[in-house]
């Protein structure tokens, strides 16, 4: 966990037990964390609109200390075997907004992750609550990328958590778990596109074979249902030694019966090849699916990375038809508590507008997210924390307007320098601006 519990149990005057049990607690409860990371965010939130910070507590140690007692049971083996649940796709308990936003809030009953059904379209897609379970992120992200490809779009972006935050924190939870979860919600996705015959495709033939039972399948093009399973350059079937002697089924990356592609798992080094199978699907749609974008642009330019050019002459063509993006924030102040910490998600369902979204506390000592902005096209990331903030108005706890020192503004000092990336600065360069659209 980012929290530093020694410290902060320092501020609050309490003991080593104390503290102690504060991080218990944040290691043990994935089940209670929130769903997007809320974690304590929520009592910090109440605390600043009723600016009733208590100088000598932190806001965080507080909530650690209240939930420790409840949650100190709660064993790393217990949060694998929640997070297993989920890679099987059985029905896993993912309660409602107040839950999984809340430590204190109670849990809810079991919910099976994708029903049969169709979902319901959205009503008002600018207007869209956002996901309480990874069922809705599901259905959510298919009635966008439905609407987006009737209205003609051929690259389309997906971002959503594939996993409770706890569990993307913590070090025990390894890339291959994501990934699991990855191959699950992307085929609940592909199943919901009923009359498509859908591609799921790796970064690498052995990444699909490592986690693809090929035979649970009779089908010689691996086809189950209206989904089979590839890689980026295709491949052979079975490993090393089946491929050789016994085994030399070739899985093509791209095949003529193909309607979909959604690809998973591709790092920086594999979007070149992404861009390479995109010509040869032609006027085929690709879902890059949970590929966290705006992580892997960061990287372009780098040695032994693809260029800046990457963006500006392909990936600046992705349209977002489905994005949730939970974010928290600490924020620095000259008096008592000195930090203090909210939080919120940039949200988007296609052809909605985006959406800001604050953490609040809802009536029954719950959370839930609120509308701060509707913007028309995508903020920056930067700009998504400065609008938080205005909205919580942390500056007028500052107490450091007009105040300088050797001529340097202090509030500026504090607030540090609001840095835009390379992609969202260099608008000009992009042949296109769907990716912010």
């Amino acid at each position: 966990s980012p929290v530093s519990i020694p410290d902060a149990a320092m501020m609050a005057g309490r003991t080593r037990a104390a503290a102690a049990a504060g991080v218990a607690m944040l290691l043990c409860s994935c089940s209670v964390e929130a769903f997007y990371g809320g974690s304590s965010m929520l009592p910090r939130a109440q605390l600043l609109q009723r600016h009733a910070v208590s100088a000598r507590r932190s806001p965080k140690t507080a909530v650690c200390m209240a939930a420790a007692s409840n949650n100190a049971d709660k064993s790393v083996d217990a949060i694998k075997s929640e997070v297993g649940s989920i890679l099987q796709g059985s029905p896993v308990s993912i309660p409602d907004a107040k839950s999984t936003m809340s430590e204190q809030a109670p849990r809810g009953s079991a919910t099976k992750m994708l029903q049969d059904n169709e979902p319901e379209p959205f009503k008002d897609p600018s207007r869209t609550p956002p996901p309480k379970s990874f069922r809705m992120c599901v259905e959510q992200a298919y009635l966008s990328a439905k609407q987006a490809i009737e209205d003609g779009h051929k690259l389309i972006e997906i971002e959503f958590p594939p996993l409770p935050q706890s569990a993307m924190d913590n070090e025990a939870i390894g890339a291959d778990t994501i990934l699991k979860a990855q191959i699950q919600h992307s085929t609940d996705f592909a199943k919901l596109f009923k009359n498509k015959k859908t591609a799921i495709v790796f970064a690498d033939i052995v990444e699909r074979n490592r986690f693809i039972d090929d035979e649970t399948s009779s089908n010689p093009q691996s086809w189950r249902g209206n989904i089979r399973f590839t890689a980026l350059k295709g491949g052979f079937k079975g490993s090393l030694i089946e491929r050789v002697w016994i085994n030399k089924d070739f899985v093509s990356e791209v095949q003529e019966d193909d309607d979909m592609f959604i690809i998973i798992g591709a790092s920086a080094q594999e979007l070149p090849d992404v861009r390479e199978l995109c010509k040869a699907a032609g006027d085929r749609p690709v879902i890059l699916f949970n590929l966290k974008l705006q992580v892997l642009r960061g990287d372009f330019g780098l040695p032994f990375f693809p260029s800046k050019s990457l963006h500006n002459d392909w990936l600046c063509e992705a349209l977002p038809a489905y994005f949730m993006l939970p974010k928290s924030y600490t924020k620095t102040i000259a008096g008592p508590p000195f930090l203090i910490n909210y939080s919120g998600a940039l949200f988007r369902t296609y052809p909605g507008k985006w959406q800001m979204l604050l953490e609040v506390p809802d009536e029954d000592g719950g959370g839930r997210y609120q509308r701060v902005r509707m913007l028309d096209k995508r903020p920056a990331l930067s700009d998504v924390r400065e609008e938080l903030a205005k909205e919580l108005q942390l500056d007028g706890l500052d107490g450091e307007e007009g105040q300088e020192i050797f001529g340097l503004n202090l509030k500026q000092l504090r607030n540090g320098v609001v840095v835009k990336t390379w992609w969202e600065k260099d608008l000009d360069d992009a042949k296109s601006d769907k990716w912010r659209s």
